[in-house]
């Protein structure tokens, strides 16, 4: 298996307009780190297809492939998956200014092309992260973990009391008074 960012090389593809071409790719997904937990991909390479088209200044491309992520839920910490069909389609000009001139306000997409090699692991990533979900959850209605004994309640339910709301504090201290 490779751990090597998957690449195209936009000049192996003829600059005539509307020269294109489509191809079957071994894609290559490395590790994501995200709320503190380590994300895998399984398998780490997968098919895809990208169609990538001349357009006189610079190329259209769409790369589109299916994955499963695997890691911690959210909640519980319990093994979490999910099966992703991913579909991302780009503009990448031809004649890119120096990275030393790009500001952050410039397009996302030009971070992923780099002396005419597209890099398509990363944009991959990219467009993965715009279809995650807010939390990876092991099931839609997990419960999560005591905050004061840490025990699963998805398992079982523990025998703590609920912590005390402070914000309440200076009433019971007037109640007690009483």
């Amino acid at each position: 298996m490779s751990d090597q960012p998957t690449t195209f090389d936009l000049a192996s593809l003829p600059a005539e307009l509307g020269a294109s071409r489509a191809l079957d790719v071994r894609l290559y997904l490395s590790p994501l780190h995200l709320a503190g937990q380590d994300y895998r991909f399984i398998p780490e390479t997968v098919p895809a297809k990208l169609n990538v088209t001349f357009v006189g200044e610079g190329y259209t491309a769409k790369l589109e492939f299916s994955c499963r992520i695997e890691g911690a839920c959210w909640r519980c910490l319990e093994p979490a998956d999910l099966d992703l069909d991913v579909a991302a389609e780009d503009f990448f000009e031809t004649k890119m200014p120096a990275v030393a001139e790009l500001g952050q306000e410039d397009e996302a997409s030009l971070w992923f092309m780099e002396d005419g090699i597209l890099n398509l692991s990363e944009w991959a990533l990219s467009a993965i992260a715009g279809l995650l979900p807010p939390q990876i959850l092991c099931r839609d209605d997990c419960r999560g973990l005591c905050p004061q004994c840490g025990a699963n309640l998805n398992l079982a339910e523990c025998d703590c009391e609920p912590p005390l709301d402070e914000r309440w504090g200076k009433l019971r201290e007037w109640e007690a008074s009483d």
